[in-house]
Parts: structure tokens; sequence; C-alpha cells
């Protein structure tokens, strides 16, 4: 009797232990690196705020220059200095330069005429001129214009956004399960046409007792929709990574590092939205808000 009692009570012991939930911590050395990863993520965000023009490109040609307000346009009205044009040669756009307009390629070799052959991906090399810069990139089949410029105003006016504070009940030890094979979904974007994302595996946790599921790409990113969406956060979702497994097994979700997708702070930019696997029916509160910091 005394053997069954002490079986009984290792059983009980074991399951409470295999249904423990894992707790973290919010604490000094937490804080210090989930700054640092938000501080390095403004400094990368100089590429996408110097994003100044996203122009749809047609096969019969198209002109573009600079207005007095130093603002890429492909309208005639607007254009003030033109500085080339883009021309389909039916495998192409070909870029010739004006006279006396000093184009330079990824090189920073002069051109007259450059052919902008798209590479894997669907862009094109850049071309510079003075701080403005451009390339052809591909997206939902269609091709574009993408200008920077790295004089863009955008660049100082941006101080941050907001976030919730630090948060252990939004930290989760979840299960990660790659995919047999990687699969491909139609998703919408910021250009109000769908586009491609490219699936891996997927994450579960729980949260109140229930079970979540997060479908993610390469290198464990992933987009994520919740509760929030449109009121005190970005209504596009928002997004964040996670470090993979060599294999399927046990990762950290740590929705304290969820940020905003550059559509919300660059007109110009061409993101994807959470699919509809990855709207949450709970609130995330933590992550950055929608606000910017003043």
């Amino acid at each position: 009797m005394k053997k069954l009692f002490f079986y009984c009570f290792i059983l009980t012991l074991c399951t409470q232990c295999k249904n423990e939930v894992k707790t973290f911590q919010i604490d000094k050395a937490y804080i210090e690196s989930l700054e640092k990863e938000r501080k390095d993520r403004d400094e990368r965000r100089v590429k996408y705020l110097e994003l100044c023009g996203l122009f749809k490109l047609d096969t019969t040609g198209t002109i573009f220059g600079i207005d007095k307000s130093n603002k890429v346009s492909t309208s005639p009205n607007e254009i003030n200095q033109n500085i080339g044009k883009f021309q389909w040669d039916g495998k192409a756009f070909n870029f010739e330069a004006f006279n006396d307009i000093k184009i330079t390629d990824s090189n920073g070799t002069e051109i007259q005429t450059k052919s902008l052959i798209l590479n894997a991906i669907g862009d094109s090399e850049k071309l510079f001129f003075n701080a403005i810069s451009w390339r052809v990139i591909t997206r939902s089949g269609a091709l574009y214009l993408r200008v920077w410029d790295k004089n863009n105003p955008a660049i100082d006016a941006f101080k941050g956004f907001e976030n919730y504070a630090p948060n252990s009940a939004f930290i989760f030890e979840a299960d990660f399960e790659y995919f047999s094979t990687s699969k491909s979904e139609s998703v919408a974007s910021k250009l109000g046409v769908n586009d491609v994302a490219n699936f891996i595996g997927k994450v579960q946790f729980q949260y109140d007792g229930k079970l979540y599921s997060l479908e993610l790409g390469e290198q464990g990113w992933m987009m994520v929709g919740d509760a929030t969406s449109g009121d005190s956060t970005y209504g596009g979702g928002r997004y964040m990574y996670i470090d993979l497994p060599e294999t399927n097994g046990k990762v950290t979700l740590d929705f304290n590092y969820l940020y905003n997708p550059p559509c919300r702070y660059s007109e110009y930019t061409t993101c994807l939205f959470p699919p509809r696997q990855n709207i949450l029916p709970i609130a995330i509160e933590a992550g950055e808000l929608l606000t910017f910091k003043k």
C-alpha cells in the first residue's frame, strides 16, 4: 500500500512538472537588451525613411525628375529638372540620362544609358543622381520604380514609436514545427493587390489555457495581427522574428519584440499584411504602439 501511494505521488509530481508553464523575468539585463534591439531597429529604418517615390512603370516610356521641392515625380506638370527616361525593350527597362546630367551606377561609373536587368527576386541595380537613387522592383508581377533621397526630411522627423511596457505575460515557451515542405500563400499588401509569402513552419503557444498558432517564414520572420490592431497598434499588423531551432522543438516567443512594418512610417513601401491564420483573437499588449514618439 505504501509503495502504491509512493508511485501515485511520483506520477502526480511528474504530471505537474510536465504541465508547468515556464515563467520569464523582466530584469535590468532584459530591458537593456530590448532597448538595444529597438535602437538598432530605428537605425535600420533609415533605408525606408529615405524612400520618396514609388511609381508603377508602363511599357510606353516613363520620364521622371525633381521638382522645386526636391520631390521626385513622373507628372510633366511637376517636373522642374528632367533626369532621364525609362524605355521598355521587351525584356528590361533601359535608362537613358538626359544631356549634362551625371548619373552613376552601383560601381560609381558615370553612365549615359543602362539596361536595368532584373535579378532573381525581380530587382535591378541602383542608379544614382546626387542624393537621389532608384531601381526597378517587382511586386505582384508588376514593375515599379522605387526612389530614395538621402536628404529626405522624414529621416530627421522620425523619433521612433511608443511601446507598451515590457510584459512577461507575453513571453512564451512555444513549440516550433517545420513544415515537411515550405508553402506559398497569397496575402494582402500595401499596394492593394495580393502578393506571395512563403511559410516554412508554425509556432504554437498557450495563453489563458487556450492554444494558438502562428505561421512564419525564413529566418523566423512572422506577421502578426491581434485584437489591438487598428486600435492601439497599427491596423496592418506587426512583425517580429524568433530564433529558429535546427529541428522541431522549443522556442522563445517574445511579443515584446513586435514592431511596426515600414508602411506605418513610409507611404512608399509595399508591406505584406498578416495572413488570416496569423490574426490572433486576443489582445497582445506588448511591443510597438501606433503612436510616434515626439
